[in-house]
């Protein structure tokens, strides 16, 4: 099986980004940026197992992670 073709598209002026991959099933996300939960939906589909965290901004700042 070939790997997949994972697009990130962007314009100068960056406004704007397209991702997408087409395996099997379109994958198509657009905006003026990416959300996490986007990329997210993108590695899953990928096949890989994502754990999604959420901590305190203190945490966060101290690297407590």
């Amino acid at each position: 099986m070939s790997k997949p073709l994972i697009e990130l598209i962007t314009c100068n002026a960056g406004d704007w980004s397209v991702l997408r991959v087409n395996l099997g099933e379109d994958f198509e996300s657009q905006g003026h940026s990416i959300p996490n939960h986007e990329w997210i939906r993108l590695i899953k589909l990928l096949g890989f197992e994502v754990e999604e965290k959420l901590i305190s901004d203190e945490d966060m700042e101290y690297g407590n992670h």
